[in-house]
């Protein structure tokens, strides 16, 4: 699946310096203008060097300016159906779930076509050889950390996970180099998890993060960090990106060690039998 400039655009604008950001602001903006003009026109309108303009497109990955607009051009030729934009208060249920349903399924599209699966393969192998996993999270990522928590758990995984940010620093302390730590952060600037983490590698363990953009403080971190894709329209949320995430990466431990995930669930079923209404 080719890469979607827009979306890389989107991801990384919290890093862009002010004339990126002013070329990333415009390309956003005119996404078909841009792939129709040169890089002299766009220069011309944006008051910018060619040259900035060159280096922005190598930074995002393409070989130059005519390889991203390149990428543009294949972009516009499958258009996104606007989300939020067009919804209106007579719109009928059957509308509104149409459209956030299609929002998801393109925030997925879009995760998976910019995870770097080498991280996310090394992520799974580190959590599968520890003697010990520590979740981290707090606000409305606690509830993604805890999910995970709970699927390692059943699966007889030896798993913690901590929302209080005391706790969090108290157990981060104890920790040991045999321990891996994963902390769910949507900005990657929660302080309270950086702490932690600082506290955790200071310790010996090995850190890994999860956040919804690039070159945060949260990436500069930790030992390992997986970015995902943030849909930016307004009330439609990342969590969908966040659990395929956690369920991926479960799915990949629970293959490196299927025989006794295999126990371990038939084990679970049997304790939570008897709470089961018939």
């Amino acid at each position: 699946m080719p890469v979607d400039p827009i979306a890389l655009l989107e991801v990384q604008f919290p890093s862009f310096h002010r004339v990126e950001r002013t070329i990333a602001q415009y390309i956003m903006d005119h996404p078909n203008d841009v792939a129709t003009m040169s890089v002299q026109e766009l220069a011309a309108r944006l008051d910018v060097a060619e040259s900035s303009i060159i280096r922005f497109s190598k930074r995002l990955g393409f070989a130059g300016y005519s390889d991203f607009k390149r990428s543009l051009l294949v972009s516009a030729a499958s258009p996104e159906q606007p989300i939020f934009t067009e919804l209106k208060e007579t719109d009928s249920m059957e509308a509104v779930c149409r459209k956030v349903f299609q929002s998801n399924v393109q925030t997925l599209q879009r995760t998976v076509e910019q995870l770097d699966f080498q991280k996310a393969e090394e992520a799974a192998r580190r959590m599968d050889e520890a003697k010990k996993i520590v979740m981290l999270g707090v606000g409305a990522s606690a509830s993604i950390a805890e999910d995970f928590y709970v699927r390692l758990m059943r699966i007889g995984m030896n798993a913690e996970m901590f929302s209080d940010s005391h706790l969090m620093q108290i157990a981060a302390n104890l920790l040991t180099p045999d321990t891996v730590v994963l902390a769910v952060s949507h900005t990657g600037r929660t302080s309270e998890i950086l702490r932690a983490l600082e506290t955790a590698k200071a310790a010996g363990a090995f850190t890994i993060g999860v956040t919804g953009y690039l070159a945060t403080p949260l990436a500069r971190t930790a030992d390992l960090c997986l970015e995902l894709y943030t849909p930016p329209q307004l009330l439609i949320s990342p969590r969908v990106a966040q659990v395929s995430l956690i369920d991926a990466l479960y799915v990949r431990i629970a293959i490196r060690r299927q025989d006794s995930v295999l126990q371990h669930v038939g084990m679970m079923e049997e304790v939570l039998a008897h709470l089961r209404v018939k």
